[in-house]
């Protein structure tokens, strides 16, 4: 979604671009990628989720808008032989994503989850259907 403010035009837009850059690639992906084609019948969509397994992953649609939660945490440990730790990691992962499709058949959603990659297909209800405003331009 684009946002509507607009940035300043001056020195700061700069280091804003340049920390937005930069920041992304030092700290990595902080969402993943999902790809949606409408078609007349349905929504397509895919979800990009590498790592993930089904039960970390929470798929929701309520009031037009679909929610997309994935969440895992994971634990690291590296023991000697007397099992003292040598090594203990812990490490997160949270990602959500929203987004308002109008007009679904809520009970016919399709959804799939293999090798990291979630599908789903949203068809629309027959009812949904508007016919295109024409706004005239003076």
């Amino acid at each position: 979604m684009a946002n509507a403010v607009s940035r300043y035009d001056g020195g700061l837009a700069r280091m804003d671009d340049l920390f937005d850059s930069f920041f992304p690639r030092f700290f990595g992906n902080d969402t993943f990628q999902v790809d949606i084609k409408e078609n007349d019948a349905e929504y397509e969509l895919t979800a990009d989720l590498p790592g993930f397994k089904k039960e970390e992953l929470n798929v929701t649609y309520d009031h037009d808008v679909l929610t997309i939660a994935a969440e895992r945490n994971n634990v690291v440990e590296d023991k000697d032989e007397e099992g003292h730790f040598v090594r203990r990691e812990r490490s997160s992962q949270s990602y959500h994503r929203q987004f308002m499709l109008k007009g679904i058949d809520e009970s016919a959603i399709a959804a799939e989850f293999k090798d990291g990659v979630l599908t789903m297909q949203l068809p629309k209800r027959a009812d949904a259907k508007e016919p295109l405003k024409k706004i005239e331009i003076k």
